[in-house]
């Protein structure tokens, strides 16, 4: 650990928490390899490690911008553990802004909703959608509002939020430090190609609270070990030996397989990208752009799983369904189009009871991390090695 990006002081943390030999299994080859520790899993301190040193420094997905469609719309969004609002302003664009009042430091916005500025519910001090200061009431007396013309400056304003965008995907970076978000999805990117995503169009969302870890639900996304046991219709749809483990191709995890036979809700009914090679016709891809943006890609289809950490055993899961063209979302598809949706919904729900056992289960001391298929688990063991090299990282 002689690397000089590694910053001494949270690399002493990180072994504090997990233990030296918690600390040197993350870092051992699959071979000899366990998981991480269970205390990755359960530990107050350690989940504040990866809000501040994970989520915070990297790229999160933070909606859709079929979600806002609108100005003034805006929607509330905990990321790293930092309240932010995602809105449209009055001239189309998308915005992002810490979510408290300059003041007092009240959250502001508490739903979705619309509206022609920001109101604090507490002493009604009111900013544009820009996030300017417009007026602080009865600041300096009754009757004696403060008025701004062109904000009130750092110390008034709102604060912003670094935030991008991309083919309808909104990204928000809170550190804002991160590498260009264009740099950050180029892994993804360069292998779909034949994919013309500027066709995707968002065809609505699935919630689920996951009584998990965050972490669990990602190293199950990326294994297929367990769909032989866990998932019937997936199993019959791509059986067990057109699979293989996938690949890191720097941060970004990536898998594929060709399945013997489209169905609905997989590459059945709805229109296709665009100009498609028939190579890809029976192809399903995904990927997990670290450390959260996971993307299923179909001949049909363009969909998300993303999820944010509320607590150690608690997790906020949204799965976003994009479509592929305007005419995929009218009436004429409305059938094909909720059977895709509700593939999904069938297929998370299979996996979220799994989720809750492997979260109790590391509740056990007999339980040190377990033992990895060389086969199936190198690249999930790997996602255990990039949240701490992450931590740790200067």
């Amino acid at each position: 650990m002689n690397d000089p990006k590694h910053d001494p002081a949270y690399v002493a943390r990180v072994k504090s928490l997990i233990g030296e030999d918690g600390f040197d299994q993350t870092f051992a080859p699959i071979e000899e390899a366990s998981g991480l520790p269970n205390a990755a899993y359960w530990s107050e301190d350690w989940l504040k490690l990866e809000q501040e040193r994970v989520f915070r420094r990297s790229w999160v997905f933070a909606g859709a911008e079929a979600e806002l469609p609108n100005p003034g719309d805006m929607k509330p969004i905990d990321i790293g553990g930092a309240p932010l609002i995602v809105l449209r302003d009055h001239d189309g664009s998308i915005r992002a802004f810490h979510n408290v009042c300059r003041h007092r430091g009240a959250k502001l916005v508490t739903e979705p909703c619309n509206h022609a500025t920001l109101t604090c519910p507490y002493h009604a001090w009111n900013y544009a959608l820009s996030g300017k200061l417009r007026v602080r009431p009865h600041f300096n007396g009754p009757n004696k509002p403060d008025m701004f013309k062109d904000g009130g400056g750092d110390k008034l304003d709102l604060m912003a939020v670094r935030i991008d965008t991309w083919n309808g995907c909104i990204f928000v970076n809170v550190a804002g430090d991160a590498e260009p978000l264009e740099d950050w999805l180029a892994p993804l990117v360069a292998r779909t190609k034949n994919y013309d995503f500027s066709a995707i169009r968002w065809a609505g969302k699935l919630d689920f609270d996951v009584n998990a870890n965050w972490k669990l639900v990602y190293e199950n996304y990326m294994e297929g070990y367990h769909v032989f046991a866990v998932h019937p219709r997936l199993l019959k749809f791509a059986p067990m030996n057109v699979r293989w483990s996938g690949e890191w191709d720097q941060h970004v995890f990536y898998n594929d397989y060709v399945f013997p036979e489209s169905e609905e809700g997989r590459g059945d009914g709805l229109p296709v990208y665009p100009d498609l090679p028939e190579e890809d016709a029976k192809r399903g891809l995904w990927f997990l752009c670290f450390p959260h943006f996971a993307a299923e890609v179909y001949p049909d289809q363009f969909t998300l799983l993303v999820s944010y950490p509320i607590a150690p055993d608690k997790t906020r899961e949204e799965l976003h369904v994009f479509v592929i063209g305007d005419e995929a979302n009218s009436e004429t598809y409305a059938k094909p189009r909720a059977a895709l949706i509700q593939m999904w919904d069938d297929l998370n729900r299979e996996d979220l009871g799994m989720l809750e056992l492997l979260q109790q289960g590391r509740l056990s001391p007999a339980y040190d991390g377990g033992r990895l298929s060389p086969h199936w688990e190198g690249p999930t063991h790997d996602f255990g090695r990039r949240i701490v090299e992450k931590i740790i990282s200067s």
